[in-house]
């Protein structure tokens, strides 16, 4: 009887297989239903997008306004309609496990700002405040999924702006966390709380909030709306990120939505490569002070010239006077629609790149985009995915033919005249110079050139009289079109885009110039055709850093041959041909000055100085030409001293020094 019982028992690898098989045909049958999703989802959108495309088409044929309400009512009807597809075709990818979180850079700070800006709008016609606090510890940078960790906020925000009617509705984020473990703590943890002076929960419905298809009750639904999907996906998106989520309330007393997640700060030592954006000039429109801060200091520490603008208009009238390489404009602009600029930018500048940077998560804005040829971005994105978005789209950029595609130099200092006829030989442009304003203007009435690269101090007529003569000519000539010219200065001061545009200059070109901000500046302005510009900032750097001859990498180098390879594109030998050039020319120089110096003649010691200034930059000579500018600044209010003058000597010495090091 034993023995009968005993073999009535299940086998335990039939049990086995059959729990095996049972949960692949599970895995199967989720994976099936997040495919069919996945399709229908796509069936969806095509007639979708012909839908919209249509309305878009209705909507530029500028209808009669009650044409124009129902078009903007079906428009709001599709965003909602794709927004419930989102939601659930998310909801099967986590269902069948197929959802996995990017780990990229995230501006905290900009992403909370993002989204309480996006926000706005749904206060109106409510009593209601809506704000951010970021506590002062929590890092500027962490890593984790920007996508995602946007759609959490923009769902738990959205929810308390749409069941309160009055009192605020605050975006907390802290570091203090209260249910993390002390593993997960030993990263950097982060709480999120979203606090509303709403209408509250009972405990019966906080039970069942996070689960799918579950709203507050029936009437919540029939009142607000929604699919009761938002939530759910919230819950799944922070378990993928090893956190928890969860909410705090009372009836009639308002609601803590949280959530908390371990992520890790990300420091300068542990970012990434960039791109490197060198010689790429951008446009950032942008209004919200942060947000355009975090924009330019992002691109500028790639190496990207950066402007910024907070307005449409501003932004166009640049355009109009000067070529951008890449436009990254946000589509709330005080004075209008970032999507009707980008249209107005593809009339005045076809070949212009463009990226629609914006927290809105707006497919008809997508699809307006795409049929325009620009990139759409959603805010905040990482450092390295905005750097790599505007290389990709830079490469776009090709103005119409100029009249001439040969460029007039007005440069004074010989030494800088031999930098750049080096740098105008290897980028083949046929270039003529000059050495003060007075032949400057005499050779631009000629009418052979495209492009003037002037110096602001030269003798008998400089850089501002030079701009003011041909601007007058300009006025007086019925003929003369605006005529461009770049103003190229060691002055900081006149890198102000209101500076050099209040002169009449339409660009500056900081000295010392790199070959590959040159190659950018000429290649934007059409003197040169080359599709490998984009590879020069790589290849010059690579050839530097291979270069046999090793030398202190130190701001307090006599010669920084890095920066002067860089300089000549990389090449060594054209380097330290150009410096032994320098040295010669420059010590006729440093002669004039101690003369002038002998005889009392302040004036001389100045204008000198400030040749030497120039000079010395361009041929990478930091600590001389440091030196060089505190004589020009002490000549020029009478307080050059002898000490002045010995530290011009000295440094001169230590250039000599370092070239007997490099070729001996």
């Amino acid at each position: 009887m034993t023995s009968k019982n005993h073999s009535s028992l299940p086998d335990p690898e039939k049990k086995i297989k059959d729990l095996e098989t049972a949960v692949a045909e599970a895995d199967a049958l989720a994976a099936e239903k997040a495919n069919f999703l996945a399709m229908m989802s796509h069936e969806m959108r095509t007639p979708m997008q012909t839908v919209y495309g249509f309305l878009e088409l209705i909507e530029q044929e500028k209808p009669s306004a009650t044409v124009n309400d129902m078009v903007k009512i079906a428009k709001g009807s599709v965003d909602n309609l794709l927004d419930i597809l989102d939601d659930i075709l998310d909801f099967a990818k986590m269902d069948a496990d197929k959802l996995d979180l990017e780990e990229l850079e995230v501006p905290i700070r900009t992403l909370v700002g993002g989204v309480v800006e996006a926000l706005q709008v749904k206060i109106q016609g409510k009593e209601l405040v809506l704000k951010e606090r970021v506590d002062k510890d929590v890092p500027s940078i962490i890593i984790g999924d920007p996508k995602r960790l946007r759609q959490v906020l923009m769902n738990l925000v959205g929810n308390a702006l749409k069941f309160t009617e009055k009192g605020s509705v605050i975006l907390h984020v802290t570091t203090q966390t209260r249910h993390l473990t002390s593993e997960q703590k030993k990263t950097q943890g982060i709480r999120v709380e979203v606090i509303d002076t709403g209408i509250g929960l009972s405990q019966d419905t906080m039970a069942k909030l996070f689960h799918p298809f579950q709203q507050a009750d029936n009437s919540t639904a029939r009142k607000f709306g929604g699919t009761g999907l938002g939530l759910s996906i919230c819950k799944q998106l922070v378990r993928l990120m090893d956190g928890m989520i969860g909410v705090e309330s009372r009836e009639g007393e308002g609601s803590t939505f949280w959530f908390e997640f371990p992520t890790s700060e990300v420091h300068e030592y542990m970012a990434k490569p960039l791109p490197d954006l060198s010689g790429i000039s951008v446009l950032s429109v942008e209004d919200h002070p942060k947000g355009a801060l975090e924009i330019q200091k992002s691109l500028s520490s790639m190496g990207a010239s950066v402007e910024s603008v907070d307005n449409i208009k501003e932004a166009l009238q640049l355009v109009r006077r000067r070529p951008f390489d890449v436009a990254v404009i946000d589509q709330g602009l005080p004075d209008g629609l970032g999507i009707e600029m980008a249209r107005e930018i593809i009339s005045i500048r076809p070949y212009m790149g463009q990226i629609m940077y914006t927290v809105r998560d707006d497919f008809g804005l997508q699809h307006a985009c795409q049929s325009l040829g620009i990139k759409y971005l959603g805010k905040p994105a990482s450092r390295l995915v905005l750097g790599e978005t505007v290389q990709d789209v830079s490469g776009n950029m090709n103005m119409r033919p100029m009249t001439s595609r040969r460029i007039l130099i007005a440069e004074d200092n010989a030494s800088v005249r031999d930098v750049m006829m080096r740098q105008m030989k290897n980028l083949n442009v046929n270039a003529d110079f000059v050495k003060n304003g007075k032949e400057a203007v005499e050779k631009f009435q000629s009418g052979q050139y495209g492009l003037l690269l002037t110096d602001l101090h030269m003798p008998e007529k400089d850089g501002y009289d030079l701009i003011q003569e041909i601007r007058n000519q300009e006025d007086l000539s019925d003929d003369l079109a605006h005529f461009p010219v770049i103003v190229m200065t060691a002055d900081i001061q006149m890198n102000e885009r209101r500076i050099y545009l209040q002169h009449g200059f339409d660009e500056c070109l900081l000295k010392p110039v790199s070959m590959a901000q040159m190659r950018g500046l000429l290649y934007r302005w059409g003197v040169i055709d080359d599709d490998t510009r984009m590879r020069t900032a790589f290849e010059s750097e690579e050839r530097a850093l291979q270069n046999e001859v090793k030398y202190e990498d130190s701001e307090y180098a006599a010669i920084d041959l890095k920066g002067l390879a860089l300089q000549m594109g990389g090449d060594h030998n054209d380097a330290v041909q150009m410096m032994k050039a320098f040295v010669e020319m420059t010590a006729d120089l440093i002669q004039e000055i101690q003369l002038s110096w002998d005889s009392k003649d302040m004036q001389a010691v100045r204008d000198s100085a400030h040749s030497l200034k120039g000079g010395a930059r361009s041929a990478c000579c930091v600590p001389l030409a440091i030196a060089a500018d505190e004589l020009q600044e002490a000549a020029t209010h009478g307080h050059a001293t002898l000490p002045h003058i010995s530290k011009i000597w000295r440094r001169f010495t230590e250039v000599e020094q370092a070239m007997r090091d490099i070729v001996p």
